[in-house]
Parts: structure tokens; sequence; C-alpha cells
């Protein structure tokens, strides 16, 4: 067997393996059809941190992280066919080994209207550890071609402000983007901030310039990812973890004026969570077109009202939670690292978990949150996950992406969900 003929079996059957690990349990309903739609470039590469967005049109894009002795870089690849073929792949930052990436602060992609794309993640100046800026490059040709790198966070020259990450970001209908992230500009010269602020910006010409920062909260929890979402209707909604006198309850901060100023800032579960430590899971939110949705979160309290684990509860601007919790990780093991994607009026839920049938394994499962309050069974994808992004489209359409880690390496995985 030649070699060529060789590395094409090797290539078939690592294909066919994960397909096979990709299929729901058999014993479960199959509330969605699982097509594997990994690019062939993902194959062989040791990834990481991977981040994925969907838009209507049919475009798939993916980012994730890789590592080596120089240090992380991030990556991107974009289908215009709903997954069926990927571009090759773009190293896109231009600072070799200087991306900082880890699962709850990883570079995140968006995509716009009329071909746009925006790719944005933290960079490490050279002063130090924790010294980061957050820069995007955007491309209005599809993903062919980025602009040169821009900072969103305009303290980008000051030595003393050198904490920037955890970054979230959204882009409106009509194109406007909207970024958030844990600030540690308070902190003088502080390595990662023991209480972080968020602060934000916003760009209407596609990233490639950003407006002068606003602060969002204080007292927030510095080594938790933020969640943010943002409609063509002014509304910009900010979930994050709290922090004031320890207690690691998810809060919300509401925009009506499109991220200008921030007025709201309440509460949405008082779980009572008193941790002096970092809990590292942020929360999820969704964002509808009446100015409200989903918010969803981990807690490890465990006292009379409220037991370890995933929840869920409704939102609405300008209130806040308008609505009873629920548990999201229900007839799961020890779920962690909620995600929540909007499919059409449909909330498409995930957690990372182990199967009530299997506590060998971390699984991502997913599910749908029908608007009659329904939730489907979990579908359970991947083997050994790490970490994981989700990306709603329309009705019966979504993506994810996850990565799994193996004795060898990470591998990286992407499939396409249809509902039935």
């Amino acid at each position: 067997m030649n070699a060529l003929r060789a590395s094409s079996v090797l290539l078939l059957l690592v294909l066919l393996s994960l397909l096979s690990s990709c299929a729901p349990d058999r014993h479960a309903p199959e509330w969605a059809l699982v097509h594997e739609i990994t690019p062939d470039a993902l194959v062989s590469v040791d990834g990481s941190d991977p981040s994925i967005a969907a838009a209507a049109d049919g475009r798939v894009a993916i980012t994730w992280v890789t590592r080596d002795s120089v240090g992380a870089d991030v990556w991107f690849a974009i289908s215009t066919d709903s997954g069926r073929h990927f571009s090759a792949a773009q190293k896109l930052d231009t600072r070799a080994g200087k991306v900082s990436s880890y699962t709850e602060s990883r570079p995140l992609v968006v995509l716009g209207p009329a071909g746009h794309v925006t790719v944005a993640w933290a960079s490490a100046r050279d002063s130090g550890q924790y010294a980061d800026d957050l820069v995007s490059r955007s491309s209005d040709d599809g993903g062919r071609t980025f602009s040169p790198e821009a900072f969103l966070n305009d303290d980008h020259a000051n030595p003393r402000s050198t904490y920037h990450g955890f970054l979230a970001l959204d882009v409106t209908p009509a194109g406007s983007l909207v970024g958030a992230w844990i600030d540690g500009r308070a902190s003088a010269g502080e390595a990662e901030p023991a209480h972080g602020e968020i602060w934000s910006s916003s760009s209407d010409d596609g990233g490639r310039t950003w407006r002068p920062n606003t602060r969002v909260a204080t007292d927030v929890c510095s080594c938790c990812r933020l969640a943010l979402r943002a409609d063509s209707l002014g509304h910009v909604a900010v979930a994050y973890r709290g922090a004031r006198a320890n207690l690691r309850d998810p809060r919300l901060a509401l925009s009506s004026d499109g991220g200008a100023t921030f007025p709201l800032d309440t509460l949405v579960s008082p779980d009572g969570w008193l941790l002096p430590a970092c809990p590292s899971m942020g929360p999820a939110i969704t964002l509808n077109r009446g100015g409200g949705g989903h918010v969803a979160w981990f807690t490890g309290a465990e006292n009379a009202a409220t037991s370890p684990g995933v929840y869920v509860a409704p939102w609405r601007a300008p209130a806040g939670a308008s609505g009873a919790r629920r548990s999201l990780g229900d007839s799961l093991r020890e779920p962690q690292r909620p995600m929540l994607a909007a499919m059409g009026a449909t909330t498409l839920a995930g957690v990372i978990a182990r199967a009530q049938s299997d506590s060998t394994r971390r699984l991502l499962a997913v599910r749908a949150l029908d608007m009659d309050g329904a939730w489907t069974p979990w579908l359970f994808l991947g083997v050994n996950v790490r970490a994981a992004a989700i990306a709603g489209v329309k009705a019966r359409t979504a993506y994810a992406v996850w990565q799994e880690k193996t004795d060898e390496r990470s591998r990286l995985r992407v499939v396409h969900l249809v509902r039935r």
C-alpha cells in the first residue's frame, strides 16, 4: 500500500470514528438529526477553545486556538453552504503566539449582514502576565480578507491598566457591533483583579474602529465569562456573575440605548452562593424580538431553596428576570457551562455534563425549549468534552462545535442539527 493510499484510508477511518461517536444515545428519543460537518482541515488539528456563528443565508463560521512553543494563535474558517464545504483555515492574529485564550475567555466570531464577519480576542501585551488588550479584525468580503487589528478597550496605551478579558460580542440585524468584557483598569496595575468591572464599546463601521468605552457594572466576578445580546431596537443585555461580599449569584445589566448607558442592574436569582474563590463558569442569554428571552447559569449554592446545578429563567426588558427559574440540568450528572441560542422562537440549551447511564465521560448535552414551556429530551454529543459552543439559525436549524480531549491530543468537531 503506497503512502497516499495509506493516508487516505487513515483519514476515512478517522471520519467514520467521528460519525459513529457523534450519534445520540439510541435509548433516548431523537428530537433532531445530527450531521457531522467537521472540516477536513480540523481532522488532524490539535485545537481548543472553539467558537461558532451561523446565519440564515447559509454561512457558518468557526474559530479555534492552536498552541506551540511560541504561544497561542487564533484560526478561522467559514462555509457558505450550511457546512457542506469550508474555506481553508486562516490564522488571524498578526503577532504570533500572543492570543490569550482559555475555556471561559476565548476568541469569538460573529456574522453580520451582507457577508460581514468579525473575530475578536484577547491579545497579550509584551509587559507580562494578565496584560491583555481586546482586539478585533473584520471582513466585508465573506472572510476572504480581514482589516487590521483594532482595539476595543480605549485604555490600551495605559501601562497601569492591564487586565481585559472574558469578552462577549454580538452584532445586531442592522450590522452594529456591541462588545463587553471584564476590565481591571480600576485595579491600578494588579494582575487578575479580585473584583472586576464590566466595560463595553460599540462599532458602526464593522469593527474597524470602536467608540469610547462605557462602564456597565462594578463588583463583578473577574473569572467568569459574560454573555451579551443586542438587537436593532437598542436593547443590550449583559448577563454576568456578581462578586459583592463573595456572593456569586447571576445578575443582568440592561441598556435601551444601544449600550450608551446601563441604568438597570438586577439580580436574576438570589441563590446565596457564597464562595471566596473563582467559579470559572459564566451565564448564557438569549434576546428575542420582543426585548426579552432566557438566561441560564450554574450555581454551587446548597441550601433550603437551592441545590447545585444549572438553572434557566425568562427575562424581559426593562424589568430583568420575569418568571420562575427552572432546573436545566435535570436527569444529568454534574451539569456545567450553560449555553443558550435562539432557534426562531425556540430556545436551544446546552451543558457539558455526564449522563446518568454513563458517568465516565463528559458529554455535550443539548435540548430545545419550546414556546409552550416543554423541553425536548437531551441529545448527547461527543466524548470527553472540554469546551463547546452552540449557534441557532432558524426554527429547525442549529450548529454545535466542541473540543474533545483524548490521550494524544484535543480534536475539534462540528455538527449541523436539524429538528425533526
